[in-house]
């Protein structure tokens, strides 16, 4: 499997599951939701990094 693929996904996984316990625990579902969708995005962002640079290392 791609790290691009596997990397994000154990990440996102990992801070999912922070975000829903402190949600559970707390009772903060609204105050997480705008931080879960930015991790989104960063995690997005990372897998598209990596992603490119496998394309660059394969490219030469």
């Amino acid at each position: 499997m791609k790290k691009y693929i596997w990397l994000p996904c154990a990440f996102f996984s990992v801070g999912l599951l922070f975000y829903i316990y402190y949600g559970i625990k707390w009772n903060a579902w609204l105050l997480n939701l705008p931080n879960i969708l930015i991790y989104l995005v960063i995690v997005l962002a990372l897998s598209w990094a990596h992603w490119k640079k496998e394309q660059l290392r394969n490219k030469s």
